[in-house]
Formats: structure tokens, sequence, C-alpha cells
């Protein structure tokens, strides 16, 4: 059995809330995540993550829109107009 599934290396490069270029106070990480380095000493240093670092929180882009369809399938199951998740063209009932 071939399987054709390509897997995206988990780096915060590949994360769809990963900000290649923050200027002045945007954070690199939009989840506002830190990574926590330690040292000889047994104090810590925190500070932004780097393409190549990664947390448990990383979602690609393409598992984020998979997230946000799901979202919204259930919204509509209640019958309230979701913001993300609707395809192209698709807008769902009207929220009051």
């Amino acid at each position: 059995m071939k399987d054709d599934m390509t897997l995206t290396k988990r780096t915060c490069s590949t994360c769809c809330a990963f900000n290649p270029a923050p200027e002045g106070d945007d954070p690199a990480c939009l989840n506002l995540t830190s990574i926590i380095e330690q040292y000889r000493m047994p104090k810590e240093f925190y500070r932004e993550p780097l393409p190549d670092d990664w947390c448990d929180g990383h979602q690609t882009h393409e598992e984020d829109r998979a997230e946000n369809v799901a979202i919204a399938a259930f919204w509509l199951k209640l019958s309230i107009a979701p913001r993300l998740g609707l395809p192209d063209g698709l807008s769902g009932p009207t929220g009051a």
C-alpha cells in the first residue's frame, strides 16, 4: 500500500501563527509563545521564537484551515453564521 501523504516539518517557520518579519511591538509568534532557554545557571531566559524552533501548539496552515472548517460546521448546526471556515462563495445562516 502506497502512502502519498506529505509530512511537513513542524517548526515555527511552517506554523500559521509565525510572523517572519515582526515590526515594532509585533510578536514573532501570533500565539504569543516564547521559547525558554536554560543556561548552566538556574535562571531561564525567554526569547521570541526563531524559524527552526517549535512548540506543542504548532499548527500548519492546512491544519488551521481544517480546524476552522470543523468549527464552522459546528456553528452551522446551531444555526449561527460562522466568521471563519466557510468555503468561498458559501454563507451560513445570519445570526440574530
